[in-house]
């Protein structure tokens, strides 16, 4: 555990040095922290001290010049910086500790404790708060302790109200579930799984925070209203002002110090943020490069009698980035669904199912990139943004696992669903998007009245429904159905599947079922497409997939079913660990847990071989008399 920390925190320093803007960010923040702490011992003369020259230039004696009563301006920047972060640390910190706290307990608890506070929230947001923050000094003095408490009290609602929105996402999520039913406590659950994963927005937040308590502080000092006792940067601006056509460096100097030093602790929360969240690691490159997707040319027109399939995918390579490598999640995967037809796509957890099904939709998280390959939907390429919009949920919609974290928990049903259709119809009328989304609710067995429902006071099966609906809003020709019966229970699995099978048959729909399950696919699929560390190694017809397998790893998928008919046996599981594909394998991905492997599958990597007009298996040994047997 140790070592495996260690190791994040060296990866987080080596993104940090990748990255020349956070890195210029970090070394003026540092800087600005050096200054400040060591400006005490420094050989300056007194910020105070007024034994020079007034107006003076910069020169070798006083390096920023100095001010109309002859104070040495290097001094008083130096001295000015030190004013500049203690305000900006402790009353960032003040208030994103009690903007946390406060956000936490209103999202987490609901009912009147969230209603209550929200309302306060609103209250304290509807207010400016830099004249809140005037009225405060007013009140309770100039004091700086006084100013960084005010600035504390007028900007916590912001943390407040980010925090709250995390929250409500997150306490619905299995694991927070999960920990209460394991007997934790609602302050230990969050303090340990909520909080921290809200956080990351927090940490920007704070910077801006950080950078606004320093504008603060100092438009209190140029109106005369700041610590009168302290060196502060807004008083410098205002004190020079003044002497503009005979000295500007007296405002100059300050005012560009004050604006580098926010930059920098904006630009560095912003970094820190991309860091810490692996959702929003540098986008998934080779060598640090942009990845490119090569531009398919116009489909040519096919010729008669031939079938052109409603989707052909060739060669698609999808990688992730992670720890300054490539993770080869879809890596040369090729196939063709006929108009109608159904696929099922299995495999073990982490072959590469949903990866495939993101890439198919093209609705990749920030680490990834499609490094290749090409993809035709009714014969014209969509392999690039601009001309998938025109498929994407028109044509080709999806239905995501896990449809409690794929709804909005803080928007009912029927709004998110009428928000999908309006965007895709914008000239649809409220009226018309209503009655689309409650004649695909009877459609799909959902009453009407559940449109008004938030997800959470749905059941499973309902929420499924409820993705399946999505899915369905605009007829679209092909559905893309990522385990679509995760954590439900087994009568519940068979009704949503012979719903999704009935649907198929009244709207013509073709079918991309992604699953680990082989009994569901074996009932639901024509054909069976089997994924293993990025790959299709298998490809044939549901019936000669479960008795005439030819790839080792397909054989022992079938091989783990259970059977309630037939002689009693053992179930062997597959041995070894998945393989995962980085860098530039060699050799048969599955050589290690082949009970078949050679040194030439541990050498070369088999290519897909035709063993019949449709069925193709990537084995160097798939015409073996073995496999055939």
């Amino acid at each position: 555990m140790i070592a495996r920390k260690a190791m994040q925190w060296v990866r987080l320093w080596r993104d940090i040095l990748r990255t020349p803007a956070i890195l210029a960010s970090l070394g003026i923040v540092l800087l600005a922290i050096a200054v400040a702490v060591l400006a005490p011992v420094l050989d300056l003369p007194a910020p105070e001290r007024m034994d020079a020259n007034p107006y003076q230039p910069p020169s070798a004696d006083h390096w920023l010049g100095t001010d109309n009563f002859g104070r040495d301006m290097l001094s008083r920047v130096i001295w000015g910086t030190q004013l500049a972060l203690l305000v900006a640390v402790v009353s960032s910190a003040i208030s994103t500790l009690v903007g946390v706290v406060l956000g936490s307990i209103s999202g987490y608890y609901g009912g009147w404790i969230d209603a209550v506070m929200s309302r306060t929230f609103d209250v304290f947001l509807l207010i400016p708060a830099f004249f809140l923050v005037l009225l405060i000094v007013a009140l309770f003095g100039s004091d700086i302790t006084f100013i960084m408490l005010a600035i504390a009290a007028t900007t916590w609602p912001r943390s407040a109200r980010i925090m709250r929105s995390q929250v409500l996402t997150l306490k619905a999520r299995t694991y927070v579930q999960a920990a209460l039913a394991a007997g934790a406590s609602h302050g230990q659950v969050l303090r340990r799984h909520v909080i921290p994963n809200g956080l990351a927005p927090i940490i920007t937040d704070a910077t801006l925070l950080m950078g606004l308590a320093v504008l603060t502080e100092a438009g209190l000092s140029f109106l005369g209203l700041g610590d009168q006792n302290t060196v502060s940067w807004g008083r410098m601006i205002f004190e020079g002002q003044r002497h503009l056509s005979l000295a500007p460096w007296i405002s100059i100097f300050p005012g560009v110090a004050m604006l580098v030093l926010v930059a920098a602790l904006n630009f560095l929360g912003d970094g820190l943020n991309r860091m810490l969240n692996p959702q929003l690691h540098q986008h998934g490159s080779t060598g640090g490069e942009a990845a490119s997707v090569p531009v398919q040319p116009s489909t040519p027109e096919p010729e008669e009698g031939e079938t052109v399939a409603l989707l052909r995918v060739s060669d698609l390579k999808m990688y992730y980035r992670l720890g300054g490598q490539n993770v080869r999640a879809v890596d040369g995967v090729s196939f063709e669904l006929p108009r109608g037809g159904s696929l099922g796509i299995v495999g073990e957890s982490g072959c590469g199912k949903s990866s495939l099904g993101i890439a198919l939709m093209q609705v990749l998280p920030p680490n990834a990139a499609i490094h290749g390959g090409s993809m035709e939907f009714d014969g014209v390429s969509v392999l690039d943004s601009r001309s998938f919009r025109a498929v994407r949920w028109r044509r080709q919609a999806m239905i995501f696992q896990s449809a409690m974290n794929a709804l909005n928990p803080v928007l009912t049903v029927g709004r998110q669903l009428d928000e999908a259709y309006r965007l895709h119809r914008p000239d649809a009328s409220r009226a018309e998007a209503l009655e689309r989304v409650g004649g695909i609710f009877d459609t799909v067995g959902i009453p009407r009245w559940r449109m008004s429902s938030y997800p959470h006071e749905l059941s499973g099966g309902m929420r499924q429904r409820v993705m399946i609906a999505l899915s369905l809003l605009l007829n679209p020709e092909l559905i893309i159905a990522d385990e679509p019966t995760t954590a439900l229970d087994v009568l519940v699995q068979d009704q949503i599947m012979a719903e999704i099978d009935d649907l198929r048959d009244q709207m013509g729909l073709s079918l991309i079922l992604i699953s680990h399950d082989m009994g569901t696919v074996a009932e639901t699929c024509e054909r069976v497409a089997v994924m293993y560390a990025g790959e299709l190694v298998e490809q044939a017809p549901t019936t000669t997939i479960f008795s005439g397998a030819r790839h080792p790893y397909t054989r022992a998928l079938v091989e783990s079913l259970p059977t309630v008919s037939g002689p009693r046996r053992r179930l062997v599981s597959l041995p070894g660990e998945p393989f995962v594909p980085v860098g530039e394998p060699t050799g048969c991905r599955f050589a290690p847990r082949c009970s078949m492997a050679t040194d030439l599958c541990r050498r070369v990597a088999p290519e897909s071989r035709s063993l019949a007009p449709d069925h193709v298996a990537a084995c160097h040994y798939a015409d073996d008399r073995r496999m055939a047997a």
